[in-house]
């Protein structure tokens, strides 16, 4: 490890669980009809080490904030992984958001790059006509979408295939420096950006731990968005930060919410809002029961609901 271990920072959490097994699959992502991808330990450091020496190329400096557009693809835990090394500061845009709301993010944050994935690439587009000053890092191109402008922007998979580079000499040793500013959903006006600083994930950690009370052999899924807190926090960081293997769907998806926990063996999922009425109003089937779910936590649902979806589940019936 490059220096003393700092506390905190996700880039030193993950170099330690890197060298201590480097080829885990803490990560896979679900992505429906398409094949999924797992990502180990030795893929978030090793990727994330290329992509900061990509940011810092682009001109990009501690305490500088970039953009990130993009559905739940591994690349985004590598521009965690990369803007941890750096200090920057990673601004996760809900993929939904377009026109005003996306621009205003972007604006608001101060951004001076982006990266995001193709299937956004019209909208994001019509941003940087308003904001020419917010450079492109890097477009992520997957399977199911056109391949737009191809050859006018960099290829973020040619920066993550590349030779293996070392963290940067300058890397961010400051663990109360910013690290992400997630936005409000703006149902009330504007979104409003929160600064989360590198010193929370310890927090996570024993939120996981005590309150979300996960074991050694939970496996633990996620279909939110990871440009939200709740993905991150009940998921991602737990399972990043304490060894556990977690599922990650693209999107949320409650028609097939019960084959991927059968499939992957998954023990523990979050919700929000009304998402458990929606599964709970999905058609019944005999083999809804059949799972290895132990613990669903859901914020704002209703307790007839939650009682009548346990139930079910767990009945079958």
């Amino acid at each position: 490890m490059q220096g003393e271990m700092v506390q905190g920072l996700f880039s030193y959490e993950i170099e330690a669980k890197y060298e201590e097994k480097p080829d885990f699959k803490v990560l896979t992502f679900e992505n429906g009809d398409w094949p999924d991808e797992a990502v180990t330990y030795a893929d978030i450091f090793l990727k994330g080490c290329k992509l900061a020496s990509a940011l810092q190329k682009a001109g990009l400096v501690n305490g500088d904030r970039f953009s990130v557009v993009m559905k739940n693809h591994p690349e985004f835990v590598y521009c965690m992984m990369a803007a941890s090394l750096i200090g920057a500061v990673i601004v996760p845009i809900d993929p939904r958001s377009k026109g005003n709301k996306l621009t205003y993010q972007i604006r608001d944050s101060n951004s001076k790059g982006i990266i995001f994935s193709n299937e956004y690439v019209s909208e994001v587009e019509k941003t940087l006509v308003e904001l020419p000053q917010v450079k492109v890092i890097g477009i992520l191109y997957k399977p199911g979408f056109d391949n737009p402008r191809r050859d006018q922007y960099p290829d973020l998979a040619s920066i993550l295939d590349g030779p293996n580079v070392d963290p940067p000499a300058d890397r961010n040793r400051n663990a109360n420096s910013p690290f992400e500013i997630i936005y409000t959903s703006g149902t009330t006006g504007d979104p409003k950006g929160v600064v989360v600083k590198s010193n929370r994930l310890p927090m996570f950690k024993l939120l996981a731990q005590l309150i979300w009370q996960y074991n050694n052999d939970d496996v633990l899924y996620t279909g939110l968005s990871m440009t939200h807190g709740n993905a991150q926090s009940v998921t991602l960081s737990p399972a990043l930060l304490l060894g556990l293997p977690a599922v990650v769907s693209r999107s949320f998806t409650k028609s097939r919410l019960w084959d991927i926990c059968r499939k992957y063996g998954v023990t523990t999922f979050s919700l929000l809002g009304g998402m458990m009425m929606g599964i709970y109003s999905e058609k019944k089937k005999d083999n809804d029961g059949d799972n290895p779910v132990r613990k669903v936590l859901s914020a704002g649902t209703p307790l007839p609901i939650l009682i009548r979806s346990a139930s079910r589940v767990k009945s079958g019936n």
